[in-house]
């Protein structure tokens, strides 16, 4: 996938020098968020969870590549910055923060859905391991086929608790072969930085 080889590259060290304490899922989340609108340096820091500098560097970055732009109004995506997010839309879908249910892990929750990805989860560990790796406490993983909420391995398990399958049909809106992963953590931030980590393993 280009999108994908794109923000790994611009999240890669370029000089010498420490390497740029971002990584490509902070490059997502800064595009989505300059995809909404305008943005100032100092407010998508605070949005990232980044220092200043570093959220400098990374619109560097941006500005380099030509996905992004200074106006006016701030920092803003141009139309190849645009067709990036645009790709990253067509995987993901709704980010969404998660309220405390039988099958939450956290005091914060924080899911995802990544469209048609079913085939590619195996038992959900891959997912959970990258949560934990990004700073999540854990992640569940569930897919959604024959009109149900599974859990892997997905021919043995379904999702028993009511309350829970109708917060995540309600919530995340999945179709045939989606994938929902709901990570969480002590902190908001860290629930959604594991749910996306997660969601990445799915991308790949």
């Amino acid at each position: 996938m280009r999108t994908l080889d794109t923000l790994t590259r611009l999240a890669q060290q370029k000089a010498a020098g420490p390497t740029p304490s971002f990584t490509e899922l902070h490059i997502a989340k800064a595009i989505e968020i300059i995809g909404r609108k305008p943005i100032g340096r100092l407010g998508l820091s605070e949005r990232l969870g980044l220092g200043e500098g570093t959220t400098r560097t990374l619109i560097d970055r941006l500005l380099e590549a030509r996905l992004a732009k200074i106006s006016k109004r701030g920092c803003e995506l141009t139309e190849s910055g645009s067709l990036i997010l645009k790709d990253l839309s067509s995987k993901l879908g709704a980010m969404t923060r998660v309220s405390r249910s039988p099958i939450t892990i956290g005091p914060y929750d924080f899911g995802i859905l990544v469209r048609k990805a079913a085939k590619k989860v195996n038992s959900g560990i891959e997912q959970r391991d990258a949560a934990v790796r990004a700073g999540a406490n854990g992640a569940v993983t569930f897919v959604f086929r024959g009109h149900r909420l599974l859990m892997p391995p997905v021919r043995n398990r379904i999702v028993e608790s009511r309350g829970a399958t109708e917060q995540i049909l309600e919530g995340f809106r999945p179709r045939e072969n989606d994938v929902v992963i709901i990570a969480g953590a002590d902190t908001e931030r860290l629930a959604e930085d594991g749910a996306r980590a997660a969601a990445w393993t799915l991308l790949n």
